[in-house]
């Protein structure tokens, strides 16, 4: 139980790490150049890509570019990556402690 604790805990470093990345960085920067709404298809896109270079199948990879828009649109709203990190976390959490990542 202790291993699966420590893979929790790396892993949520790792998701606050891609939020800074995907919604900090990219979709400010994106939201700059293409406005909000594109900024966050076009990081949503990148998300779901992202996790199929990870060895995802395309449905998952549907399905994470689906999350990326409801990430970006927290983030759009809330001018915070705080709500994202922690839904993010919370989510991987549930999924490590389902068995779905293990």
């Amino acid at each position: 139980m202790q291993e699966i604790w420590l893979f929790a805990i790396a892993f949520s470093i790792i998701n606050v790490l891609e939020e800074i990345i995907w919604r900090g960085m990219l979709l400010s920067r994106f939201s700059e150049q293409l406005g909000d709404k594109w900024a966050v298809i076009v990081t949503s896109a990148g998300f779901g890509l992202q996790h199929y270079s990870l060895g995802f199948s395309w449905g998952m990879c549907i399905a994470y570019a689906l999350g990326g828009l409801y990430f970006g649109g927290i983030t759009i709203k809330s001018k915070s990556i705080i709500p994202v990190v922690i839904w993010h976390t919370w989510i991987n959490v549930l999924m490590i402690f389902s068995g779905f990542l293990l």
